[in-house]
């Protein structure tokens, strides 16, 4: 029996080794898409002229990753076709990479001059499998942990290897883009280089077989209580009065929002801005909103929680698959509940609400080139992220995960005051930077890695001016980025931890949506509110963006107070279970 018992603490000890290095694998494996698809498929097809209509009607496949929770429950409930042997999570992530590998693949022997439709199927079909794989990815991460191995190591692993496949598909493949350009046609540089990420994806795979499959103790179901057929009657009505409407609301917003974005590569003219500040709002409210307040709702009724599922029954079954897991947050938390959606969905806010309109705002409002923002935002700013990824995961080891998240919210608040002050002509940015001596290190590191990249032969950093100007956004993007990396390492691994394991899948889909999310529902009326200084000149629109985002600042203080809250809750319960542990039991 001990030589068992040895046997199988080596083999999970050997489990256990695998699971930090083959999260930072699979955090590039879900990086790497997201990057390629949101991103760089724009730049291709402005360097293959196509037109700007085209180009924002096929940027909504963004909303992939923002509404992935909507399926998340599939895998929990189907099997991976043809890879179930492998285990649920390593199948549906094999899968999922698989198909992420031929879309890229096949995208780069499309001109998307001559075959957009095409082109856009196979964009559209790889964000699907992206968003679907970001899903089971999480769920793997959470499940995976143990007393060896926490959440927070491997949260932390997975955002550096998140950020290594940010730097490969944004960076790496602009210059690349830049060296194979030819002078009769600049997009010829990209389908070489969607080749090649085809190819690493296709690495990926097999870093999703070599990943232990969590080993998770059977979920307990309550015995079924002896009701009678009146009260098995009233549950089911009520879980079918829960779920009808959110199917309906569900599936008219996933409608809606798939019509009008192929819709839209039809027709040019159809304006997407006017689709999103008519529907976005009621989608949200329709996807989220809904089933919340049914949430409250339903964990009021006794036994329709508890109650067994009739696998025959659809109602059930949905009840099962998406309502329960939703509910049960409300189920553990009760009011609490409220307090922690908020700060998941304010959390990241500060930086999110106006995140759209940072390239704008660098080109628009401080007249920096193109290359300048290459310089300062795609790659010094990624490495400063990383950088802050790495002081989150060292906060959490050495003050803990609550002080780390509410030090995360004060940052990303204050760096909002960074961008007013550029707004506003840096003033207080060149003070800093001249009394420091921060300056003038920080020119001769950006001077001297644009000499580099420029002696390689590349084009696209010959417009670039190592001036002040430069050194001061650079550093402004720089403090923004390591605040930024910072709050999404502490913000992740606060998510996972509030997570019940028996619905990952589900309940993380849902808190990371609910950060991405909200800040849609401000971002039209934060570019009305600009635009409505246009006529009035460049200065009145600064002024605007200094509103914007002191504006932005103020909601990071929700955020701290919020993040203050979630603080004072866990202490709460960990002096009650401390307590409860340290009373004796009647019998002892």
């Amino acid at each position: 029996m001990s030589e068992q018992a040895t046997t199988m603490g080596a083999v999970s000890a050997a489990r256990d080794r695998r699971i930090l290095p083959l999260s930072l694998a699979l955090g590039f494996a879900a990086g790497l898409p997201f990057s390629l698809l949101v991103g760089s498929v724009g730049v291709w097809l402005t360097n293959a002229g196509v037109g700007f209509g085209t180009i924002g009607a096929l940027s909504w496949i963004g909303l992939f990753y923002a509404f992935k929770f909507l399926w998340a429950p599939m895998f929990d409930w189907l099997a991976p076709p043809g890879l179930n042997s492998v285990g649920r999570r390593r199948g549906w992530m094999a899968l999922c990479q698989i198909v992420i590998a031929g879309c890229l693949f096949a995208m780069s022997f499309i001109d998307p001059r001559d075959s957009i439709l095409l082109f856009a199927a196979f964009a559209v079909a790889a964000a699907f499998a992206s968003a679907s794989q970001d899903i089971v990815i999480d769920a793997w991460r959470i499940e995976s942990a143990n007393e060896r191995v926490g959440i927070d190591q491997i949260s932390l692993r997975y955002q550096f290897g998140y950020r290594l496949a940010a730097i490969m598909a944004g960076a790496v493949a602009l210059l690349l883009a830049d060296l194979w350009a030819t002078a009769s046609d600049a997009a010829a540089g990209w389908p070489p280089i969607f080749l090649a990420m085809a190819a690493l994806m296709g690495l990926c795979v097999a870093a999703s077989f070599a990943a232990p499959e969590p080993l998770l103790r059977p979920k307990t179901v309550p015995p079924a209580p002896s009701a009678s057929p009146q009260a098995d009657a009233e549950t089911a009505r009520i879980r079918r009065a829960a779920v009808t409407p959110v199917a309906i609301g569900w599936a008219l917003s996933g409608a809606a929002l798939l019509g009008f974005m192929f819709y839209t590569l039809w027709d040019q003219e159809v304006s997407a801005a006017e689709f999103r500040d008519a529907a976005v709002p009621w989608i949200l409210m329709a996807t989220i909103g809904l089933p919340l307040a049914l949430s409250f709702w339903l964990v009021r009724k006794p036994g329709v929680m508890d109650a067994q599922a009739g696998a025959h029954r659809l109602t059930d079954v949905l009840f099962q698959r998406v309502l329960a897991p939703l509910a049960d947050v409300v189920r553990r938390y009760w009011l609490w509940a409220i307090p922690i959606l908020l700060l998941a969905m304010t959390y990241r806010i500060a930086d999110s609400i106006w995140g759209s309109f940072a390239n704008p705002f660098y080109l628009s409002i401080l007249q920096h080139s193109n290359s300048d923002v290459a310089v300062a935002s795609k790659m010094v700013g990624v490495f400063a992220t990383l950088a802050g990824i790495a002081l989150g995961g060292i906060a959490i080891a050495m003050i803990g995960r609550m002080p780390a998240l509410i030090v995360g919210a004060v940052l990303a608040s204050l760096t909002n005051l960074l961008y007013a002050d550029l707004a506003m002509g840096a003033l207080w940015t060149a003070n800093f930077l001249a009394v420091t001596g921060i300056g003038p290190v920080l020119s001769w590191l950006l001077d001297g890695f644009v000499g580099s990249v420029q002696a390689t032969g590349a084009t696209i950093f010959d417009g670039v001016s190592v001036n002040d100007r430069l050194t001061q956004l650079t550093a402004v993007i720089t403090m923004e980025n390591l605040a930024g990396g910072f709050a999404s390492a502490v913000h992740i691994a606060w998510l996972s931890s509030i997570v019940n394991r028996d619905y990952a899948a589900v309940q993380y889909a849902l808190l990371a949506s609910l950060a991405m999310l909200i800040g849609v529902i401000f971002r039209p009326q934060i570019g009305a509110y600009v635009d409505r200084a246009k006529d009035q000149g460049l200065e009145a629109q600064a002024d605007r963006f200094t509103d914007v985002f002191i504006f932005a600042a103020w909601i990071g203080v929700a955020a701290v107070a919020l993040a203050l809250v979630e603080w004072r809750r866990q202490s709460q319960e960990k002096a009650k279970t401390q307590s409860a542990a340290a009373t004796p039991s009647p019998g002892a």
